[in-house]
């Protein structure tokens, strides 16, 4: 325990998570911050996971949700940022063929600042190259928004949730099972056998069934045989094979940075990047063309932490790097990002934490994208095989894929199928 700002005691506990990230808690003012190595935000009205969050009374807190954009040292606020792009893909218009997202916007007369947010939010958000994610997926997500662009946080964090879904299940009918990989599915009409093993490869009995729900990450389903987690179906799994080439699995590095002050919240800070004499206080900030162009703050959570991200080609240039040289990567953006020397920014750092997804065997990348031609793969992918294999996953929850909710939703529908059959 250490003597903070203003008085205030603090303490930074870490543990390791149950995917091999670290997570840093740091408490101020009696109040737990979370370092999310992995889902962070509550995207929308996200109803699944409020569902999840409401009977055990789990606050979540929403974001102002305020952007800055970051250009020859200034901070500017970009007012009407979720709804800008937006619009932007409502004017995307139905053609024979679909077509990528950089195509749409080389198609058009202008090339402006709206194009460029498009780009970022593109490759940033969806984590997807902008010259393989599917234009007509994003319109047809226009075209049904709701107009909700909320962004939330669980502050006490994110693994709540899933401890929620683990204690919500009866001792009596479920079994779970840690430290265990599945290496092989075999399946016909009616019965499914898992062969499996222990963390250290050890093979373990195996399970059987009448039916199984699928959940793995794209990025495993989509692995070659014999790469290091993927699973094995017997017979293969040819009727899904269009539906897989049809979605992308999103490259993202996540760096989270906590530091001894929230030095970039000061006023005369704020001024000299905002020109502006009251505080304008950010929660994201962008800068294209950095190696990590876009952070967020804690808020409205009080912590002297900032978190950066890139993802799809951006992310990929980084894959393979050292733990020491993506901190190298990250200090460097942040210093463009908050117009001071990087000298400034590594004198204040007081720690940091990463996890290489792409690395991850059992991960192997983010979320999924639809790409070019594949606006329907989520549906196709979530389809049963003989009432015997059902799917589920973010993947295969074409409303909100990419997200949590998207998971839980996809996993409940499964489970309704599976016990009508």
């Amino acid at each position: 325990m250490a003597l903070g700002r203003e008085g205030l005691h603090v303490v930074v506990l870490e543990a390791r998570d149950r995917i091999g990230g670290r997570i840093l808690t740091i408490h101020r003012q009696g109040w737990p911050v979370p370092l999310e190595l992995g889902a962070e935000f509550l995207h929308g009205d996200a109803e699944a996971t409020r569902s999840v969050a409401a009977p055990a009374s789990l606050a979540t807190v929403e974001l102002q949700d305020r952007h800055a954009w970051v250009h020859g040292g200034r901070w500017t606020e970009r007012s009407g940022f979720w709804d800008e792009f937006q619009a932007l893909c409502r004017q995307i218009r139905p053609t024979r063929r679909d077509r990528s997202f950089a195509a749409f916007v080389a198609a058009r007369r202008s090339r402006g600042r709206r194009e460029e947010l498009g780009r970022l939010i593109v490759e940033g958000y969806h984590a997807a190259p902008a010259d393989d994610m599917s234009a007509r997926s994003l319109a047809e997500a226009a075209a049904g928004d709701t107009g909700s662009n909320r962004q939330r946080r669980l502050p006490w964090g994110y693994d709540a949730i899933p401890h929620l879904l683990r204690t919500a299940l009866d001792p009596e009918r479920v079994e779970v099972r840690l430290s265990t990989a599945v290496t092989r599915v075999s399946h016909r009409s009616g019965e499914v056998r898992v062969d499996c093993v222990s963390a250290l490869g050890n093979a373990l009995p195996s399970v059987a069934a009448r039916a199984a729900l699928v959940t793995l990450p794209l990025g495993v389903l989509q692995a070659p045989a014999g790469a290091p987690g993927a699973v094995r179906f017997d017979p293969p799994l040819e009727n899904k094979q269009a539906a897989l080439a049809g979605l992308g699995v999103a490259r993202a590095h996540k760096v989270v940075l906590r530091f001894r002050e929230a030095f970039w919240e000061e006023p005369s800070f704020v001024k000299a990047r905002t020109g502006r004499d009251e505080p304008a206080v950010f929660d994201f900030l962008h800068a294209p063309g950095t190696a990590f162009p876009t952070w967020w703050t804690s808020a409205p959570l009080g912590a002297s932490v900032l978190t950066g991200w890139v993802g799809g080609p951006g992310a990929a240039r980084l894959d393979g790097r050292s733990p020491r040289a993506m901190l190298a990567e990250a200090l460097d953006a942040l210093a463009d990002v908050l117009c001071c020397p990087r000298r400034h920014v590594e004198r204040l750092l007081d720690g940091w934490a990463w996890h290489d997804w792409q690395s991850d065997p059992f991960a192997r990348g983010a979320y999924s994208y639809p790409r070019v031609g594949g606006a329907g793969a989520s549906d196709a992918l979530a389809r049963p095989i003989g009432g015997t294999l059902h799917f589920a996953g973010e993947a295969t929850g074409a409303d909100e894929a990419g997200t949590v909710s998207g998971a839980i939703a996809s996993g409940r529908r499964a489970a309704r199928a599976i016990m009508g059959s």
